[in-house]
């Protein structure tokens, strides 16, 4: 019987394309264990994180000429909210579906991978904003961020799950993949503790909790900057994904909380590739080097070796990643780097994953 791969590679989603099909494409010849629906900014503002999954909140309204994203006074909008929570109860995933017009990379990529007639995969991946970053970008018509607004915060954690539910029905389309993944993207997480935003630490975890738990598969975790990691390990998550190109250091510093996670079943995605210009002085052997660091620094600060090495094992975190892990770039590249450097970015994440697991093979 074959190996199953323990070492897979992924990425965020976000590229500098503007043609969908064109970064479908792209992603399909480039990762070809995990691949990713790609998220295109430059090609509509209405594909921006924000604005992506703002469809059905209440009294929302996206301003293309400021590029921004607010909610109107809720006292003007009882009817929709009502509305909104009725289709909440009912399960209407209908209601919370993402247009084409604001996500034509995810209906092309399942459009597409339909026609996969050769070729299987163990996961395809989708990813939503998380519902910190979304609460604290998104303001009320004070600029105030909604998070902070009782109403209109549960509405927005209510309203990511079920988008991350509704994604899930529209991945599982794809019949030549085994599974679905669903990433939340946090990148304002590295906000919270510090004097710059007042979120209670238990919100961050119950929203997270409640959002993995309706998505209803793999879930995971992307946060780019540094951040109180040992919070996200006390979530329900299955994946960690962190920037381990240049905060590797900072995710050390909890080797208790981190061993637990690995533990009770988690898995790390690491971030290693860097998903700028930086790529051009790096190679597949490189990274594979500053891999091999992170780990012995994890081993150093005490978490158990045994828990970060590829095992050839039957079982998973659900099945495929036990003893494994994945490879992604640091971020996403939305606003980064051209179409090219993409690419390049995404061939060289997907041979340092198979890099990895060919040495964790011999």
């Amino acid at each position: 019987m074959p190996r199953k791969r323990r070492c897979l590679a992924t990425a965020i989603g976000s590229l500098p394309h503007k043609d969908a099909r064109d970064a479908v494409f792209m992603t399909l010849a480039n990762l070809t264990q995990v691949p990713v629906w790609p998220q295109l900014p430059r090609r509509s503002f209405l594909e921006n994180m924000y604005a992506q999954f703002s469809e059905g909140l209440p009294g929302r309204v996206i301003d293309l000429d400021r590029q921004k994203v607010y909610c109107e006074d809720k006292e003007l909008h009882w009817a929709e909210i009502e509305k909104f929570y009725s289709a909440f109860m009912e399960e209407d995933l209908d209601y919370f579906d993402i247009s084409v017009d604001y996500a034509l990379g995810l209906h092309d990529f399942v459009d597409i991978l339909e026609f996969e007639e050769e070729k299987t995969y163990p996961m395809i991946k989708g990813q939503v904003t998380g519902p910190v970053s979304f609460g604290l970008a998104v303001t009320d018509s004070n600029n105030r961020p909604i998070l902070y607004d009782e109403v209109l915060a549960d509405v927005m954690v209510k309203l990511l799950a079920m988008k991350a539910k509704w994604m899930k029905r529209m991945l599982e389309q794809v019949t030549c993949a085994d599974q679905v993944l669903i990433f939340f993207d946090e990148p304002y997480l590295y906000m919270v503790g510090s004097a710059l935003v007042s979120v209670n630490p238990d919100v961050v975890v119950e929203a997270l909790n409640f959002c993995a738990e309706q998505a209803g598969c793999l879930t995971g975790v992307h946060c780019c900057g540094n951040t109180d990691w040992s919070l996200l390990m006390k979530t329900k998550i299955d994946i960690l994904n962190f920037d381990a190109f240049e905060y590797m250091e900072n995710l050390a510093l909890y080797p208790r909380e981190l061993t637990a996670f690995l533990q009770r079943g988690g898995c790390l995605a690491w971030g290693i590739v860097p998903n700028s210009q930086a790529i051009h002085g790096e190679s597949v052997s490189s990274l594979a080097d500053r891999f091999k660091r992170g780990r012995e620094l994890l081993i150093e600060r005490g978490v158990p070796e045994e828990l970060l090495q590829v095992k050839n094992e039957a079982g998973s975190v659900d099945g495929l990643l036990k003893g494994g892990f994945l490879i992604t770039p640091s971020c996403g590249m939305g606003g980064t780097v051209d179409e090219e450097t993409a690419e390049k970015i995404y061939d060289i994440t997907e041979k340092l994953a198979s890099k990895l697991e060919h040495e964790a093979a011999v």
